[in-house]
């Protein structure tokens, strides 16, 4: 390992930087049950839907803030982490702690410990392994012999800054992103319940009873001049079909064919682009059909509730519902309905195995009409609520990957940073490692 240890730095192992803690709850109080899972140590109600102990927990390990948990028969996919909670807390037995030793700057630790060539080193380290190869042990021993280079400490702690910087930012990306999504779910309530005039429209009883489609619970008043329709008489509803792949020569061509590989593009305002295409002879010797450009696509099974528009001719899989709108519905309109009506996806599906709407469903499915122009603006302010959403999801995309990367070569020391930066982490008596 000598000719990769970059100048000034030097070879060593986890165990320098490592420091096993060995305490149990015994007697004491109990605290908060905590889990450790590739997202790190983190309470345990959010990865079970039930505690999950022994009644007995005398022997469950206590956890400080600021230290780290590992979970041996996990590590091997990167089931380790700091805890960044407030107060203690306790884990399995089966589970180790351990915090960074003076040699270490903990941020520092806590991404190198994570990053994905870490984890296959723990992953060539593990043993054994159920039938399906899974719960492979990485005992903590072996996680300590893992071979590292360590830069000095001043080092460490300017590249957790810098890593820090960029994870502020992807934090704050991502507190934008929610926010512009819980923005968007407000106003398009407000919307597509109460038209443009929200407050000041004249409002009607619901004319009749809306059984499938709902937008919201409670709804009993819409505006004066829009209606409740069943959604077959202003659209046309369209299947789809995969042809025959046994056949090579049905996939021989440029047409675009959505399927269910194209969930991340169904995100997406509009679709043109697909991961397959068929090529005539498919289309030909199978049910699927060729659906014009403004055509709504809605994935009915799996990801259940996707809704994109397509931006050009296209054809699908058996897995959508698609609806070619007709002279009084605005395609962008029934677009933003769809994505709105998240819960009433959920109920659909409720009880079945795999989630899955019936076409059947569709063709009782009611929606709220509007006059054609207030679908158009209603439509068009849903649209530019995610059209900077994709941007900001974009945005997001790229600063994860980059600082993956940067991690990489920092960690590694391919990439140096200025001795004007370190120095500013030096200690004041110049002690440090």
């Amino acid at each position: 390992m000598s000719a990769e240890v970059p100048e000034g730095w030097r070879e060593g192992r986890l165990k320098d930087l490592c420091e096993n803690v060995e305490r149990r709850l015994g007697t004491g109080e109990k605290l908060e049950l905590l889990s450790v899972a590739k997202r790190g140590v983190v309470p345990q109600s959010q990865t079970y839907d039930k505690e999950i102990s022994s009644e007995d927990v005398s022997r469950y390990r206590i956890i400080e803030p600021g230290e780290f948990g590992l979970a041996p028969m996990a590590l091997y996919y990167g089931a380790i982490g700091r805890y960044r909670g407030a107060t203690p807390g306790i884990i399995s037995p089966a589970y180790n702690v351990f915090r960074h030793t003076m040699n270490a700057d903990p941020d520092y630790l806590e991404t190198l410990i994570r990053m994905p060539r870490t984890i296959a080193r723990y992953e060539a380290l593990s043993q054994g392994g159920n039938l399906e190869g899974k719960r492979k042990l990485t005992p903590y021993d072996a996680f300590e012999t893992v071979q590292i280079a360590i830069p000095p400490l001043p080092e460490q702690r300017a590249i957790a800054n810098v890593l820090g910087s960029v994870e502020e930012v992807i934090a704050n990306t991502e507190a934008l992103i929610a926010a512009l999504v819980d923005t968007k779910h407000a106003t398009m309530r407000d919307l597509l319940t109460r038209g443009v005039q929200r407050e000041k429209a004249s409002m009607k009883p619901l004319p009749a009873r809306w059984v499938l489609g709902r937008i919201a619970e409670g709804i009993t008043h819409i505006p004066a001049d829009w209606d409740l329709v069943t959604l077959t008489k202003v659209a046309k509803l369209e299947s789809g079909h995969t042809p025959d792949r046994k056949e090579s020569t049905y996939w021989a061509g440029n047409i675009p064919w959505i399927s269910l590989q194209d969930a991340d593009a169904l995100t997406k305002v509009t679709i043109s682009e697909t991961a397959e295409t068929i090529g005539p002879l498919g289309l030909a010797n199978s049910s699927a059909r060729m659906l014009p450009a403004g055509t709504v696509v809605l994935q009915r099974t799996a990801n259940v509730g996707l809704a994109s528009v397509m931006g050009r001719e296209m054809c699908t899989s058996q897995h959508f519902a698609n609806w070619i709108c007709g002279s009084k519905l605005d395609p962008y309109y029934l677009q933003q309905v769809f994505r709105h009506m998240s819960r009433e996806w959920q109920r659909l599906v409720a009880g079945s195995v795999l989630p899955d709407i019936y076409m059947g469903t569709f063709k009782a499915l009611q929606i709220l009409l509007p006059p054609l122009a207030e679908q158009k603006k209603i439509g068009e302010v849903g649209v530019a609520f995610d059209l900077r959403i994709e941007e900001e999801r974009s945005t997001l995309t790229v600063l994860i990957e980059n600082r993956k990367a940067l991690a990489q070569e920092l960690l590694s020391g391919r990439i140096r940073l200025p001795e004007s930066i370190i120095a500013q982490h030096r200690d004041k008596r110049g002690q440090a490692a």
